[in-house]
């Protein structure tokens, strides 16, 4: 099992991230039809992959957001890209420094 973020690595990961979903654009619109799946979205293995682990650490340190898990959910509509973005903007800044 990997090491816990601390809550500063997950303010700066949440950061880098939101980044990096902007900078992809493409999936800002609706991404209904796709089945699920953040593949879906065009976004490099290692951004997937980095926002599922943070996801997971916020989890870890009981923050649930209902716009994250429309990343890759199935079960509802997925999240745009730019939403997340801004999802993970808001989450870094309402977190505490340590």
């Amino acid at each position: 099992m990997a090491d816990e973020m601390t809550v500063d690595e997950i303010k700066a990961a949440a950061a880098e991230l939101a980044m990096a979903l902007q900078a992809a654009g493409g999936a800002d619109g609706p991404i209904g039809g796709t089945g699920g799946g953040s593949r879906h979205r065009g976004l490099p293995d290692d951004v997937q992959k980095r926002f599922v682990a943070l996801r997971a650490a916020l989890f870890q340190r009981g923050v649930f957001d209902p716009v994250l898990v429309r990343f890759d959910t199935a079960s509802a509509a997925q999240a745009p890209n730019g939403e997340i973005a801004e999802e993970l903007r808001k989450i870094a800044a309402a977190l505490p420094s340590s």
